[in-house]
């Protein structure tokens, strides 16, 4: 291939890269307007708790966080005179590998968060999740500090500037931390539809609003982002050096509006309520343990009181 003739896929991959940016910026935006009123109804009436700092910080810093990254890949130079904008260039990747790194770690500890809180503060669950957080988060700062040299790259495609190309031992390593993440989504998944079902099947008469809520987001947030991931590792595993990874923000920014989305309708569920007909239907302590049950999930905005006062 020529020189120019690779220039030109370059070019092409580049603008591709550029809509898997401006996409992502532009559901993020859309849907901060259209959730913004069931923000203020449900958050913003109420204290400031450890569940609606991670919401808030969740929210805002990738509303706010992709902005940088619409910049870096709307800035394509190869003029090596151009240094102030190389050097901005440069700039911009770090943040968008620190970004990445810090949005999953935001939404994998809300997703840990509620996971612990439906098992009834389990140390032996949190034990697994932490393990395998553990596992995914080493792998990526293991990738962060550890840079590739950039030779193996063709002259033509180091001489371009936002984005930078990612040579082939580099882009390896990056699929093997979404990997790792992808593993973290099927735990966190496989926990909450065991529960889920366990409750299910101990509680017949409490198969209501809570749990269909459990099971529809997580069922929909399992579902969308091992597809997105999935094509998120094939592209660093058979794409070029500029197509590889362009789903990266794609998949942050769904991943960050999916677990709003989630906070939101289990803020939306009715609080559980215990008549007559259940009573006759269960003893004192049955109803105990079913509230229980049903109120772990709220643990996530109760962490300071209502998690203390729970019974198992």
């Amino acid at each position: 291939m020529s020189d120019s003739q690779e220039a030109a896929q370059i070019l092409a991959d580049i603008q591709i890269s550029r809509g898997f940016i401006l996409v992502p910026f532009t559901i993020i935006c859309y849907d901060y307007i259209l959730t913004f009123d069931q923000e203020v109804s449900r958050f913003w009436g109420g204290p400031l708790t450890w569940g609606s700092f991670c919401f808030y910080l969740n929210r805002y810093s990738s509303l706010l966080g992709v902005i940088p990254m619409v910049f870096q890949y709307t800035m394509t130079t190869r003029d090596p005179a151009k240094y102030p904008v190389r050097f901005l260039c440069h700039a911009l990747r770090s943040y968008h590998q620190n970004f990445a790194l810090i949005s999953q770690i935001l939404v994998g500890v809300i997703l840990v968060i509620r996971t612990y809180a439906l098992y009834e503060r389990s140390k032996k669950v949190l034990a697994l999740m932490l393990l395998v957080v553990t596992g995914s988060t080493v792998s990526a700062l293991r990738l962060l500090f550890t840079k590739t040299d950039l030779n193996e790259l063709s002259p033509v495609a180091a001489s371009f500037a936002c984005p930078f190309g990612e040579p082939h031992a580099e882009r390896l390593r990056l699929a093997e931390c979404w990997a790792g993440l992808l593993v973290f989504d099927v735990t966190i998944f496989s926990l909450t539809l065991y529960k889920i079902l366990v409750l299910h099947r101990d509680f017949p008469a409490r198969r209501g609003s809570l749990l269909r809520t459990l099971l529809r987001d997580g069922t929909m947030y399992f579902g969308i982002m091992v597809i997105c991931t999935s094509v998120l590792i094939g592209t660093y595993t058979l794409g070029g050096p500029f197509i590889s990874g362009a789903p990266t923000t794609f998949v942050n920014v769904l991943s960050s509006v999916m677990v709003s989305r989630l906070m939101f309708n289990l803020h939306g569920c009715p609080a559980p309520r215990y008549g007559d007909t259940e009573s006759d239907q269960y003893t004192d302590d049955s109803r105990t343990r079913i509230h229980a049950a049903d109120t772990t999930v709220y643990a996530l905005d109760t962490l300071g009181s209502r998690l203390d006062s729970m019974v198992v």
